[in-house]
């Protein structure tokens, strides 16, 4: 499991190799075999024998800042593999199969996209005349990214990254129009937020690009090294290419919270220019968010957690790089969500 420590002063140590948690009066005990990580989403103490059974155990801590985003992580220091995929990640980003690996990404992120309106459209029998033309628009974009041909991503990049833009505005126009009418947004907004619905999404997958990059990791990927997303100084550029199709994984919990009427005005701390998840708000997103990488969806023919897909793609993605054979497309991505 993952342990979220959002309470603040709460101080984290071991006694006896059994991870301890103490908030004032307060205490938790903890065997590093049922945790998985800590995410530490405030002001916390944590000794450093705490750290080296969390490093013995192979159990890594990513700190977040207030917006839900990774500002740095302790983990063990090992690589999924040799050097060779990340030599293939270099290679991937300059030739046809980089491509071949984006076209995928964004294809799935956006048929989740458009099944996810689909879903939101049959629960709402009235209100069908909000859906039918986005969902139309939608799929004639994913026509469109399949249409899409070249011998690399670089010369192809502003046009798929265009495709992507132009789904993603008629996405959440429609998501905005089934909110609560108070909490209806104007379009996405990152960093800062500037609204309820953006400050909770974006907190979500400040979640979700922890375990993106962590996937990475494991599986012997650089997360600095990607296709899509251009390779500037310090940007985990394939964190940000392998979340695309798992960001539904943040959106669908983030709706059902507001659609749900589970979010109250007294969870966010509004600015001038700015709205942000406050504490009172961060353990009712967090429990919503863990809910639902707990389900089970069909994947490979067998039932598994949401929360173990991101790893077996990433492993999926390693291993159909450095195949000796020639794959005419990724074997990756086959999830059953909707």
């Amino acid at each position: 499991m993952q342990v979220y420590i959002h309470s603040p002063g709460t101080y984290l140590t071991q006694k006896n190799e059994i991870f301890r948690l103490k908030n004032q009066d307060r205490t938790l005990d903890l065997s590093p075999r049922k945790v998985e990580s800590f995410i530490i989403t405030n002001q916390a103490m944590i000794t450093t024998q705490a750290i080296n059974l969390a490093l013995e155990n192979n159990i890594d801590m990513v700190f977040l800042d207030s917006y839900g985003d990774p500002t740095g992580r302790i983990w063990f220091a090992k690589m999924g593999s040799t050097a060779l995929i990340r030599r293939k990640q270099l290679e991937y980003g300059e030739g046809v199969e980089g491509l071949l690996v984006v076209k995928e990404l964004i294809k799935k992120k956006i048929e989740n996209q458009a099944a996810f309106l689909k879903t939101l459209k049959h629960a709402r029998p009235k209100k069908e005349n909000l859906f039918g033309d986005a969902i139309l628009g939608i799929e004639k974009t994913i026509e469109s990214l399949g249409e899409i041909d070249g011998e690399n991503v670089s010369l192809l990049r502003n046009t798929i990254m265009g495709l992507e833009g132009t789904s993603a505005r008629v996405y959440f126009r429609v998501l905005s129009k089934i909110m609560p009418e108070k909490y209806r947004f104007n379009g996405r907004s990152r960093r800062p937020a500037k609204d309820p619905f953006n400050a909770v999404l974006n907190y979500c997958y400040g979640m979700l690009y922890g375990k993106v990059e962590k996937a990475c990791i494991i599986a012997g990927l650089d997360p600095f090294i990607g296709f899509l997303h251009t390779d500037n100084y310090n940007k985990k550029s394939l964190v940000f290419d392998l979340i695309e199709p798992f960001r539904i994984f943040a959106e669908m919990p983030s709706v059902y919270l507001f659609t749900g009427k589970k979010i109250k005005d007294e969870f966010f701390d509004v600015g001038e220019y700015s709205v942000t998840l406050n504490n009172k708000g961060k353990p009712l997103v967090v429990e919503a968010m863990d809910k639902h990488m707990e389900q089970t969806v069909r994947y490979r023919k067998k039932n598994v957690k949401r929360r173990h897909l991101i790893g077996h793609e990433a492993h999926r993605l390693a291993n159909f790089m450095i195949d000796d054979e020639e794959m005419k497309k990724p074997d990756w991505l086959s999830i059953e969500e909707f």
